[in-house]
């Protein structure tokens, strides 16, 4: 776990200044409560038209790995049917506000969930997805989460607008502790995208890549390494 949780300092502090996170890999059981979770991330290079999206004072030549940075804050309930609600950041321009309901419980519980963009700057991404938790030995768990993610808007003069839309495969291992939980996580998206560049279409054009990532959730104490 103190391995875990360096990695996580040092991703956090490389992607300060990054531009996005593309998946969030999380457990499917609601934690009930209030909880923060921290994500550091870095994809491999997307090709140099997807990558515009996420590149400053760029025209051409764009291609090149993408770190991300994610913080969200969540509460939890338990009783009834359980749900998340919640808001967050990804990246320093993305602003968020999410939902989660779970529909399954037991030892392999499931549910869905969604992300809003909130309009702050030009551009905003949404997410929905899914997640379903695998049971593992030792009281771990391997974690699914599929989903869309999609990035629209325009640039700050008006003149660049544009979209991209992927499927994403996120997997993780979760390595739950009392206070916090650990999530090292690998995801793939394969994505599709088209933009304007003063009046000039340019695409579509797609493309496949791969994102790392490790999270960390700070949450209520729990006595158990899994769910009953």
């Amino acid at each position: 776990m103190p391995r875990l949780l360096s990695l996580v300092l040092f991703l956090l502090c490389g992607a300060a200044s990054a531009c996005t996170s593309f998946a969030t890999v999380r457990s499917a059981e609601v934690l009930p409560g209030p909880s923060v979770t921290l994500q550091g991330s870095i994809s491999t290079p997307p090709g140099d038209e997807p990558a515009w999206f996420w590149s400053y004072e760029c025209a051409s030549g764009c291609d090149r790995t993408i770190g991300g940075f994610d913080a969200a804050l969540a509460f939890g309930r338990t009783e009834g049917t359980p749900f998340t609600v919640g808001a967050g950041v990804s990246g320093l321009l993305y602003p968020y506000a999410e939902g989660y309901v779970q529909l399954g419980r037991g030892t392999s519980p499931y549910g869905v969930g969604a992300r809003l963009g909130l309009p702050v700057t030009g551009w905003t991404e949404h997410q929905l997805y899914g997640r379903y938790d695998v049971p593992l030995a030792n009281g771990r768990r391997l974690l699914l989460n599929p989903g869309l993610f999609y990035h629209t808007g325009n640039s700050p003069n008006g003149e660049n607008p544009g979209h991209f839309v992927a499927l994403v495969q996120g997997v993780g291992l979760l390595l739950e502790g009392e206070r916090a939980s650990v999530v090292p996580a690998l995801s793939v998206a394969a994505g599709r995208g088209v933009r304007e560049s003063y009046g000039q279409e340019i695409g579509p054009f797609t493309s496949v890549f791969a994102a790392a990532s490790v999270n960390i959730t700070f949450h209520r104490r729990r006595t158990r390494a899994s769910p009953p």
